[in-house]
């Protein structure tokens, strides 16, 4: 391995780490930033909801911009999202530990059994928004909510002073929420409180500076005791989704090894040697991608060659690199996550020998794979927990593609749909997002794990599992990457 190959290794190495953190403010460097043109809409302040699958980036936005760095390198080198200069940025609920910036889960439990859940959001806007008077003076989260309550009248008017305050400095305020799932530990204090949090959001809209932007995942919009509430179809008008694109995780992976703490200096002479685009010194924070390699895939494959090599094998007939490890990582409505692609190219820089010519060599790709499948799974379980009850009789006794009579046998041996019914009934209004069509029994279920990607069509009759789904749940495929056992 060359000295540019083993630097470039690590800087991959180093970008996954980097982006798989999330922290209250953003720690990852600012050029490890990068904004898909699909997704200038999500930083625009009148996008209040975000929703994104997981891995997707919302707590990467979250922690990323209350940080004017970070705000300033999207300024320079990504216009296009638009994101203002005069606003003033603050966190109203995020993951991690005790923050004075908000109420923690365990505050929220208590708030809720004395006030409306409606009245704790509010106080924590009031709080970000800077209220006057007695409000100034309160100390503890109860006494703030206790006085957002009993004080509606004056509420509204602190409110009002602060939007026109904000209109006279040219200047917002934008309040930040993620990790709705983390509002409390079931869902039956979740519901509430999630609801309450969109009312409020819904609120701020009336007025001109003042916005929320919640980060939230899509099957929080799916349940019905959080978004039935009058008007919710003008909230939702505003959502924005971080949904990537080829193209745009290798320009995210590109753009952060350009500024690798190691390996940058050599990944952007191999850009410029490729791309016969040669970019200004570093500056502002970061360098930043040419555009060309933003949107040019026949481009970006050349460069990923240098990385990864042009053939998953001995020739290309198992396909390329560039497209193959994508497409093994797509869900079945085509998407892909961030994190999954990054820890599929962590695994397979850490397996690379260091006396390989290449970075990551197509073996390490493939077992990438089988390692970002175990991590979508471990995701798609805690989402919709009867998915784990309905795959076990599945694992280790099917090959796909397959019909749905070869599924329906599996459960059937097992009892599984009696097993789920019961569940569900146990649990009752505890149950996170129970199947929508479990009463139509087999032909239901199928359908609800279509929308959720893990199953898709191929001619009507036989159904196929995507791999990253696939490879940890366990499934067969003839001539596909080996499920673990």
């Amino acid at each position: 391995m060359t000295k540019d190959s083993s630097e470039i290794r690590r800087a991959i190495i180093e970008a996954a780490d980097s982006l798989d953190q999330a922290q209250a403010v953003g720690q990852q460097p600012p050029g490890f930033t990068y904004v898909p043109p699909t997704h200038a809409r999500a930083l625009d302040l009148e996008a209040t909801l975000v929703e994104g699958m997981r891995g997707a980036g919302k707590s990467f936005w979250w922690s990323s911009l209350v940080s004017q760095q970070h705000r300033s390198f999207i300024h320079i080198g990504f216009p296009e999202a638009r994101f203002p200069d005069e606003v003033i940025v603050r966190q109203g609920f995020g993951a991690g530990s005790a923050n004075p910036q908000y109420p923690d889960a365990e505050q929220l439990i208590d708030l809720v059994r004395q006030y409306r859940p409606r009245s704790v959001w509010r106080a924590v806007v009031a709080f970000h928004a800077g209220f006057q008077g007695q409000f100034s003076t309160l100390k503890t989260w109860s006494q703030r909510v206790n006085w957002v309550q009993t004080n509606s009248e004056q509420f509204a008017l602190e409110l009002d002073a602060l939007d026109r305050q904000l209109e006279e400095r040219g200047s917002k305020l934008l309040v930040l929420f993620d990790a709705l799932d983390r509002l409390a530990d079931d869902w039956h204090h979740i519901r509430p409180l999630a609801r309450g949090l969109l009312q409020v959001a819904l609120d701020m809209r009336s007025t001109r500076n003042l916005r929320c932007k919640i980060y939230l995942r899509p099957d929080m919009l799916e349940d019905d005791e959080i978004v039935s509430f009058p008007d919710f179809s003008k909230l939702n008008a505003t959502k924005a989704s971080l949904r990537w694109q080829r193209a745009d995780l290798y320009a995210l992976l590109f753009q952060c090894l350009g500024n690798a703490s190691r390996g940058a200096d050599a990944f952007r002479r191999l850009t410029a040697t490729v791309s016969g685009v040669h970019t200004s010194p570093v500056a502002h924070g970061g360098w930043v991608l040419p555009n060309v390699l933003r949107i040019d895939e026949d481009l970006q494959e050349k460069v990923f060659e240098h990385l990864a090599g042009n053939a998953m094998g001995s020739s290309t007939k198992r396909g390329k690199p560039y497209t193959w490890l994508v497409n093994h990582l797509q869900d079945g409505r085509n998407q892909v996550s961030p994190r999954s692609f990054f820890a599929a190219l962590r695994t397979a820089a850490n397996e690379q020998p260091e006396g390989e010519e290449l970075p990551i060599g197509y073996r390490g790709i493939q077992r990438g794979v089988q390692e970002a499948s175990i991590i979508r799974v471990t995701e798609i379980t805690e989402d919709y927990p009867w998915v784990r009850l309905i795959m076990q009789p599945l694992s280790g006794n099917l090959t796909v593609p397959c019909t749905v009579r070869d599924i329906e046998a599996a459960w059937k041996r097992e009892r599984t749909l009696e097993a789920l019914q019961a569940t569900v009934q146990k649990q009752g209004e505890a149950a996170k997002l129970p199947p929508q069509h479990l009463e139509q029994g087999v032909p239901g279920i199928i359908v609800d794990l279509e929308g959720l990607g893990m199953l898709n069509r191929l001619d009507g009759k036989r159904v196929q599992m995507p791999d990253v789904y696939r490879v940890a749940f366990g499934l067969g495929r003839r001539g596909g990457v080996k499920p673990l056992k």
